[in-house]
This record gives structure tokens, sequence and C-alpha cells, in this order.
């Protein structure tokens, strides 16, 4: 068996180089997660039936102030820095407005709009605007940056 010409070897090595720093991107480190507004240390108590967005598992968003029933059983999400959601499929989307009603004021949050009938609220609080909807068994939240 030949060894490898010394060319080969070198040119296959900066080859390789190369693949490696372009897949390390623009070298921009991506953004840290958005938690809340910046520099706020306002405690919130969580309501005793519901859970923080940190403990479903978000990154981004309220995590801290933005709570949910405990009994949520979230089948969707969206974790970005612009756009936080999660979509239940449980509890009712009546049982999950109730508990907004109540949650939000006592977290932090003015409640902007609320449409009883067609299951719709808007909300603001901790540098986030969001709304609620919610249909047949299923409801969503979706949170924006104010």
């Amino acid at each position: 068996m030949r060894a490898p010409e010394p060319r080969r070897v070198v040119g296959a090595t900066v080859v390789i180089a190369a693949l490696l720093l372009a897949g390390c991107g623009s070298g921009e480190e991506p953004p840290p997660p958005t938690t809340g507004t910046p520099g706020s240390t306002a405690a919130v108590t969580v309501p005793a039936d519901g859970v923080t967005l940190r403990s479903l598992g978000y990154l981004n968003g309220p995590v801290e102030q933005f709570t949910l029933p405990r009994t949520a059983v979230v089948s969707a999400t969206v974790d970005q820095t612009n756009n936080v959601t999660a979509v239940l499929t449980s509890p009712p989307p009546t049982d999950v407005a109730a508990y907004l009603r109540r949650a939000l004021p006592a977290t932090g949050f003015t409640i902007t709009a609320d449409d009883p009938e067609a299951l719709a609220l808007t909300f603001a609080g901790h540098g986030w605007t969001g709304s609620f909807t919610g249909s047949g068994t299923t409801s969503a939240i979706l949170l924006r940056p104010a």
C-alpha cells in the first residue's frame, strides 16, 4: 500500500478546515433567551393551581411571570425570542380562560380585551403582549415582545 502524497494530505486538511469553519456560521453568537423585561426583578407569586412557562421547559418569554393551569397538557410549542406559543389540549378552553382571567392580574399582566363568547383574551405585561383563544377542545396562547 502506497502512502498518500503530502500535497493531497495538505489539500484534504485545508478542505476539511474550510468546511468546519463555514459550518460555524457568521461568527455571531445567537441572541440569549428573552425572559421578561430586561432588568425586571419583580417577584411574582405563582398561583397554587398554576405552573410557570419555565417549569414547562420554555426558555424565552416571561418564563417566571406567565403561568398556565397546573393541569395543562401542552400539545405543541414555539419557544423563540420573538414568539412564544403554547397549544393546550387540556383543560377545556373555558377553564383555561377562567384561569387566565384570575391569574393574569395576580401575576402582573393587564387584560386589555376579553370576549367570553368568542373565548378570546388579549393582555400585556412584563414587556410582552399576549393573546388567548379557544375552540372546541383546544386552546392556544401566543406571547410576543411588546
